[in-house]
């Protein structure tokens, strides 16, 4: 059974207290996406509103449309609650309760903001007493580092 994070994109965007208001959800792409690849799990980011879908390595960005996200969200979950291990990641109450009554786990978006954080910059191992930094970037595949900086530009993931 492969493992699943649905997450509710706006929700846990707006919980980024480091980002800028315009870069929020170009700051969760890049975040999920090598929080994805160290963790070996698929993603599936659902943003309200229009846009266009993408897969960015393991992460797959899907737009509502005219549906709301919860609206996706809560119908993505139920079905592939059937073949997978699910995770719905979002602070939104409704949808929580919701998601909780399938076989689907939930996660608030401040605790996944968290797991987040603690994947950011790794240390290098010492080489002598040089120490060498790196960033978020650098646990992405090749691929998903080109989507991403192809994304950053075009001037972000909204068309």
């Amino acid at each position: 059974m492969a493992e699943l994070l649905i997450i509710d994109g706006d929700n846990v965007a707006h919980r980024l207290v480091d980002a800028v208001p315009e870069r929020r959800r170009d700051d969760l792409l890049t975040l999920v996406s090598a929080y994805a690849e160290q963790a070996g799990t698929d993603v599936v980011v659902i943003f309200d509103g229009h846009g266009s879908d993408m897969a960015i390595g393991r992460v797959s960005v899907q737009h509502a449309q005219s549906e709301t996200a919860d609206s996706v969200i809560e119908r993505l979950a139920h079905r592939r609650s059937e073949t997978d291990s699910v995770t719905v990641v979002s602070s939104d109450t409704v949808l929580r309760h919701v998601a909780h009554r399938d076989p689907v786990h939930v996660m608030s978006a401040r605790e996944f903001v968290e797991r987040l954080g603690s994947q950011g910059a790794t240390e290098a191992p010492r080489s002598g007493s040089a120490r060498q930094r790196f960033q978020v970037g650098d646990a992405l595949d090749p691929a998903a580092r080109a989507a991403l900086e192809e994304m950053r530009r075009r001037g972000g993931s909204r068309p």
